[in-house]
């Protein structure tokens, strides 16, 4: 599994939307496989649209390799203020998994975005982890994703975390 996240200083984005307009929520082409499945996640959250999220291509970055690396990711600009869009790498296998529109594929992705948004109400690594794992749970409690899919999900978060933290 790729990482999370990564806030990425000074990225150069020009070129890397797959599209930029649409619904204020999402960024993708209307009623394409994105913007379906974002705003399916944002629902989930419950914000379907105070969170902008925008879903990029990497072979289309300045600096694809950085991407690639990541699930999501936010922009850092200059002035050292967090750009307030959540990126997604099209790319990045849950992106790609949600797009096919399964629940528990689009219960990832939001778990993902949530991740991102601790970021951006100023959350470090171990925080925004805690909030990505806790609103999964309580997607799992709640039986809004099969819970043998949805606890094995939860171990391999747990795994991923265990991994980052032996390095």
């Amino acid at each position: 599994m790729p990482s999370r996240s990564t806030p990425v200083a000074s990225m150069v984005l020009a070129g890397v939307l797959l599209t930029a307009a649409m619904p204020a929520s999402v960024q993708a082409a209307p009623a394409s496989p994105e913007s379906r499945a974002c705003a399916r996640a944002l629902k989930l959250l419950g914000l379907s649209t105070e969170v902008v999220v925008r879903v990029v291509d990497p072979e289309l970055a300045a600096e694809p390799e950085a991407i690639r690396r990541v699930d999501a990711f936010l922009v850092r600009e200059r002035d050292g203020r967090l750009r307030q869009i959540i990126y997604l790498n099209r790319r990045s296998a849950p992106v790609e998994r949600a797009l096919e529109g399964r629940d528990i594929d689009i219960a990832i992705l939001a778990a993902i975005i949530r991740h991102e948004i601790e970021h951006l109400r100023g959350a470090g690594e171990p925080g925004a982890r805690l909030a990505e794992r806790a609103f999964f749970q309580g997607l799992v409690f709640a039986g809004r994703v099969p819970s043998d899919e949805g606890l094995a999900y939860l171990a391999e978060l747990t795994q991923v975390v265990h991994l980052r933290e032996a390095r």
